[in-house]
């Protein structure tokens, strides 16, 4: 009998070796509660990235800085429109700008708030075919969107040509052909996009912060709405997205949020969607046809953010409005490292 004891023994240390540990969660203390005020004003003109660890608003722009978002990843080739300000793109038959475009048949297409490069307007710039690079090599046409008073800024012609060595090319013009630039954009190590405005002659900016600097961005974008008989529509929505470079979230409403500690939160269903806080921790409250309105905070909607260094937060918003004037677009919550 201590034979097979022995045997049996010696089986399970074995065995028990071949599997792989799970990976700890790196021991940290538990924070204070801090409260947060994020200022993107009435008009919603600011885009405001914020870091958890710190609690330090890392940066702020207008949210009419730029137009077009190109990755910086090394074997990315994604580009992306500013959807903060309402942008489309639609896909024309043309492969120069000689021809005139009637914008009336075309489809246009946003960028989904999800951030699925599959639901991306101008996803269709650029294919692969095992190591071969295919380039559509047809105009696509940027409605600019909006700027903050709501004023239009106007129409582009684009023409994005390759993608060679972290650089990307690409040719611009009104639609009339005037003012027709000639452009190239370098990847940015260390971000996760570039940023290009079409404004002054066209010019490239860092307006994102390095990757590891920050979790959520306050700001506003476009996505889906829907009827009360459920058709959807595109919407410009205010709300938060997060940093896709490895932070994530859960939701719930279940749960107390002075009572949420650390046991509760390492097991729930974390999203990589971008909008996986979004916009609906408020409502529109009254008479949306020319009545008053308002915004009421739902501050029972808990979000629980895991990091991209594996930190655990828990937030909750308490106010759109300003405490001292009662303007609209102060976002406060307040969050928790757990």
């Amino acid at each position: 009998m201590m034979k097979y004891t022995t045997i049996f023994l010696f089986l399970v240390i074995a065995l028990s070796s071949c599997f792989k540990e799970d990976d700890p969660i790196a021991p940290h203390p538990k924070s204070d509660l801090v409260k947060e005020v994020i200022p993107l004003t009435q008009y919603y003109v600011n885009q405001v990235y914020f870091n958890l660890s710190n609690g330090e608003q890392v940066s702020m722009n207008q949210k009419n800085d730029f137009d077009l978002s190109f990755s910086c990843a090394d074997t990315a080739s994604i580009i992306r429109l500013n959807t903060s300000t309402f942008m489309t793109a639609a896909l024309t038959e043309y492969s120069s700008f000689d021809q005139p475009i009637d914008t009336n048949g075309l489809d246009w297409n946003f960028d989904r708030s999800d951030g699925n490069p599959d639901s991306t307007a101008l996803k269709h710039w650029i294919s692969f075919d095992g190591s071969d690079t295919n380039y559509i090599n047809k105009v696509w046409v940027i409605n600019r969107g909006i700027n903050a008073g709501g004023f239009t800024l106007g129409l582009k012609k684009i023409l994005f040509t390759k993608l060679i060595n972290g650089k990307y090319y690409f040719t611009y013009a009104n639609m009339d052909n005037t003012e027709t630039k000639e452009m190239v954009i370098e990847k940015n190590e260390g971000y996760n996009y570039i940023q290009f405005s079409f404004e002054d002659g066209g010019f490239s900016e860092q307006i994102e912060p390095l990757s590891e600097n920050w979790d959520l961005i306050f700001t506003q974008y476009t996505t889906y709405v829907y009827t009360n008989e459920g058709v959807p529509y595109p919407y410009l929505v205010t709300g938060t997205l997060i940093n896709p470079n490895g932070t994530r979230v859960a939701f719930d409403s279940t749960m107390m949020f002075n009572d949420i500690i650390i046991d509760d939160v390492l097991f729930l269903d974390y999203s990589s969607n971008w909008d996986a806080i979004g916009y609906e921790w408020k409502l529109l409250i009254g008479d949306v046809n020319g009545g008053d309105t308002y915004y009421k905070t739902l501050s029972n909607y808990n979000y629980l953010i895991r990091s991209q260094n594996g930190i655990f937060y828990k937030l909750h918003f308490t106010g759109f409005y300003h405490e001292e004037t009662g303007v609209k677009g102060y976002p406060t919550f307040e969050f928790q490292r757990l």
